[in-house]
Formats: C-alpha cells, structure tokens, sequence
C-alpha cells in the first residue's frame, strides 16, 4: 500500500506553531509587513520572486526590513521557473524583477528603488550615493563579475580556468581586506547600505 506523503498545508494543520508573518521576523512566506503600523500607511508594494532566491529582489527586501518600512508583497515567477504571469507584465512590460509601487509610481532596476526608497523614507545609515559606499558598490560588482567569469562561461583552456579562478580570489581578498580594517563586522561602522548590497548578491551565489 502506497501512502502520499502530507502536503505542506496537512504537515501545518498537525502543528501549533504560530509565525506572525505581519509583525514578527522577516519571512519569505509573508504578502504584508506592518511593524506595528496600521495598512494605511503601507506606501509601498515590492514585486519579488516566489522563492526568495533572486539576489536582487533580497536587496530591496532586506532594506525595508532593516528600515521597518510597511510594505506588501506581491510574488512573480522568475524567467528560469517559467512564464511570467501576465497581470506582472502589463505593469513591468520586461518581466524583470525586482520592481516596487511607491505611492503608486512603478519603479524598477534594484538600484534606482534603493535610490528612489532613500528620498522618501531616509537613508540606511549611508547612502547609495554617499562616498564611502560607492566604492564598496563598485568592488561587489567587480566581485560578481569575477564569480560569474570563474564559475558561469566556459573557458578554452585549463590556463583560462586558473586565471579567472585567480582573479576571483584576488577580488576576494580586497574584500576580506575591506571587512578587515572595518571597525565592526560590517563594511562600515554599523550595519547599513553597502552591507544590504553585498550580502544579498553574496548569499544567493554561496559567498
């Protein structure tokens, strides 16, 4: 005899573990977060992935979390899981994630809402455009750009591995270096902006 294992609703229903996905810790299972706000003043709607994995779409996420902004979550089917859900692309004609609505304006391109989110609601200690964490954007992309050369397009040679592989540590430990000198644990003097930008990308790609 054949028994079908529980859905994830059944294994929840057996279960008196209560998560308060509106007030309480962050999680990716939420579609509204208040922090003890009332849904009137919610101004923002992020658009995001299904399953929390787009490092981009975290960047935002993260941010409002740490800022405690009243948000509600709308969640897209990233390109890779498969279509995209029309509704999605009448408001985002590309499809491209992540996108927010702020007071009703549309907003896409993770930098520009990081940018557009600091006007309106202050920033996360420094800035996107302050000048100690525009270095720290620029060495996160040259991180990126370094893992995605090593590990994402083929290579013609074993010489050409070990040279991406190469430069890929190199650019690692300028980050190291950078974390190193730091005062704290973070990039800077406290948990802020830059920190925001690199744990996102460097979580989904397993730094």
């Amino acid at each position: 005899m054949t028994i079908a294992p529980l859905s994830w609703k059944e294994l929840e229903s057996l279960t008196d573990f209560q998560i308060d996905t509106v007030n309480g810790s962050t999680n990716a299972q939420a579609n509204l977060r208040l922090f003890g706000h009332t849904e009137a003043d919610v101004r923002v709607t992020l658009y995001r992935d299904h399953h929390a994995w787009c490092p981009y779409c975290q960047k935002i996420w993260l941010w409002l979390e740490e800022k405690q902004i009243p948000y509600r979550i709308e969640k897209v089917t990233m390109f890779c899981y498969g279509e995209k859900e029309s509704w999605y692309k009448r408001i985002v004609p590309s499809g491209m994630l992540p996108a927010i609505a702020l007071d009703g304006k549309i907003i896409t391109e993770s930098d520009d809402i990081l940018i557009a989110l600091e006007k309106v609601f202050g920033s996360l200690r420094h800035g996107m455009n302050d000048s100690q964490v525009i270095p720290i954007r620029r060495l996160e992309r040259t991180l990126f750009r370094a893992w995605c050369e090593w590990l994402c397009r083929p290579v013609s040679s074993a010489a050409q591995e070990q040279r991406h592989r190469q430069q890929f540590i190199e650019v690692m430990q300028k980050v190291e270096e950078l974390l190193g000198n730091s005062p704290s644990p973070y990039f800077l003097e406290d948990f802020g902006t830059a920190d925001v930008i690199a744990n996102s990308r460097m979580k989904c790609n397993g730094f």
